[in-house]
């Protein structure tokens, strides 16, 4: 079975001493400036003769400045902006000339192309995040923790997540009626991509047998994308999923995560659990 837990998988090469981040609106000041990063070893520039364009870095701009402001979604979205840039901005040049070994593993034409597109998209995109400097993790896990202190839903259960804190079976009831009654695609999503983290071996309740078992978090994923989280082929996540597990396919998630799947039972068992959560979301 594919490791489709997106957005964590950075948690396990995380050294433990950077998961800790400031908790509250007030310590934004306590983030890593960009001239930190710059100071600490990598200059923010452009490599192979591309620079960041000049929409790209407005957008980045305007998006950490609304999240300055408070904006708790904008905070969420940049916390998810660093940590999509994590792996490429360490070394850009490293990046992109990792590809070679991706394409010695990728054999089909179509696939390649995607993985070209991918590699040429996300390395523009990370150019314009702070110049293309270092992201420490501290800038991911500190957004995520303002965003989650300023209420959004989606960034507490990924705070949780980086924090590993493992839910009581009473919290964990709350916070799945939390995210059930909150209509967020994002926050259902979220709930998939940190159920093993979050939350304890069992569950009681109505919607325990959504909370355990082989498929679960990917229900909740696939629910999350049917509910319009961006799942589409040239979006964020089957983007990293092509360039870390060389998912090059061109497809969206839920048809990619069925087609990996062994056998006809697995994708109805997948399609029920799906069918149920979004039964429960909409009341």
């Amino acid at each position: 079975m594919v490791a489709v837990l997106a957005g964590v998988a950075l948690w396990q090469v995380v050294p433990a001493t950077q998961r800790d981040a400031p908790g509250k609106a007030a310590q934004a000041a306590q983030l890593p400036a960009t001239a930190d990063v710059r100071a600490n070893g990598t200059d923010a520039r452009p490599s192979h003769g591309r620079p960041a364009e000049v929409d790209r870095v407005k957008a980045f701009e305007e998006l950490k400045q609304r999240a300055k402001a408070g904006d708790a979604v904008a905070q969420r979205l940049l916390a998810d902006t660093y940590e999509g840039c994590y792996f490429v901005n360490i070394d850009r040049d490293k990046f992109m000339g990792s590809l070679d070994f991706n394409k010695q593993v990728i054999r089909a034409p179509a696939q390649l192309s995607v993985l070209e597109q991918v590699a040429d998209e996300r390395f523009a995109q990370c150019g314009a995040v702070d110049g293309g400097a270092i992201v420490p993790m501290q800038l991911v896990t500190g957004w995520y923790a303002q965003a989650a202190e300023n209420g959004d839903l989606a960034a507490r259960l990924m705070d949780n997540a980086f924090k590993r804190k493992r839910l009581d079976t009473a919290e964990a009831a709350e916070q799945l009626e939390e995210v059930l009654g909150s209509n967020d695609p994002a926050a259902v999503f979220a709930m998939g991509s940190t159920l093993h983290s979050n939350y304890p071996a069992s569950a009681e309740g109505p919607a325990a047998g959504l909370m355990t078992g082989e498929h679960a978090g990917e229900a909740w994923l696939v629910a999350g994308c049917r509910m319009g989280y961006d799942c589409g082929p040239t979006g964020k996540l089957m983007g990293t999923l092509c360039l870390i597990q060389n998912a090059c396919t061109g497809e969206d998630f839920e048809s990619y995560l069925k087609r990996e799947m062994m056998n006809e039972a697995q994708r109805r068992d997948l399609e029920r659990r799906v069918t149920e959560i979004l039964r429960l979301i909409e009341g």
